[in-house]
């Protein structure tokens, strides 16, 4: 068994702020989570907070990562009292190369629903080891590859695909995107469109610097007044589809009604973001 300092961290890190690392930490079956990411450090802690958590608490967890990724989850996951060797040899942890992973399932650009699944199913099967990990978590970044290359439409199939996986094999199931969260044309397009099969957002690393900044921009934009109403109207009245920080919430129901006032909160928000890190 792995020793409990990966999970203090994971206390320590919700408590000041970080409430991603206990959603990660305490994955249940059936949650889809989705993390958006511009830097190796954040994806790396986010990952091995997944994965260390898993490997504590009993359960099987799968990382689907590029070889590049796996070199370097692994160091971290080791420096957080996890013996990689001893977890793979007992096959608690399951490794597959996303990019020897990926083409085994697409057809015609896009995935082929009866071969993935019943490629992940087996892939699930062996994770639980015959009964001694009977929950199972997975990450990966198959989607985050085709979503890279452009293919959109292949990459959202494939997240509806990894949302069936979770409900069907009762597994939790965490992806991550190279996505900026303060991008006009994400919060437009792909965060409604994620919202339909994830069921928890990850949208930066710092929630409480994000929460900051959206409250100043917001109130840079329409006024200290207008802004507490607006506040209080929009998030009454347009709840978030799924989970996500309250700040992140307010953008988006603010896109959906008062579009040309988010891209300017949603500028003003990155700005003030960046110059409090």
């Amino acid at each position: 068994m792995e020793n409990n300092s990966s999970l203090d961290e994971t206390k320590n890190a919700a408590d000041n702020g970080e409430p991603w690392c206990g959603l990660l930490a305490g994955a249940a079956p059936r949650d889809h989570i989705v993390q958006l990411y511009q830097d190796q450090q954040f994806l790396n802690r986010a990952v091995c907070r997944f994965a260390a958590a898993a490997i504590a608490n009993g359960e099987g967890v799968i990382l689907v990562p590029t070889i590049a990724h796996w070199d370097a989850f692994r160091p971290r996951l080791e420096s957080e009292g996890v013996d990689v060797k001893a977890a793979e040899k007992r096959g608690q942890l399951t490794i597959v190369d996303a990019d020897n992973l990926l083409p085994t399932f697409m057809r015609d650009g896009m995935p082929d629903s009866p071969v993935f699944l019943g490629l992940a199913a087996n892939v699930v099967s062996q994770a639980r080891g015959d009964g001694r990990y009977p929950k199972v978590r997975w990450w990966g970044e198959m989607v985050n590859l085709l979503w890279e290359r452009g293919d959109v439409a292949a990459s959202m199939n494939l997240e509806d695909l990894f949302d069936k996986l979770a409900h069907e094999q009762d597994i939790s199931i965490f992806c991550s995107f190279l996505m900026d969260n303060f991008n006009g044309d994400v919060h437009a397009r792909m965060l409604p469109r994620l919202s339909e099969n994830h069921s928890h957002l990850i949208p930066v690393e710092d929630y409480s610097r994000l929460e900051r900044a959206v409250s100043e921009a917001l109130r840079d934009a329409v006024g200290p007044d207008e802004s507490r109403v607006l506040e209080d109207r929009l998030l009454s009245r347009y709840p978030g589809a799924f989970h996500m920080p309250r700040s992140q919430a307010l953008l988006l129901a603010l896109r959906q009604t008062l579009p040309l006032v988010a891209d300017d909160v949603l500028q003003r928000s990155r700005t003030l973001y960046g110059a409090t890190g």
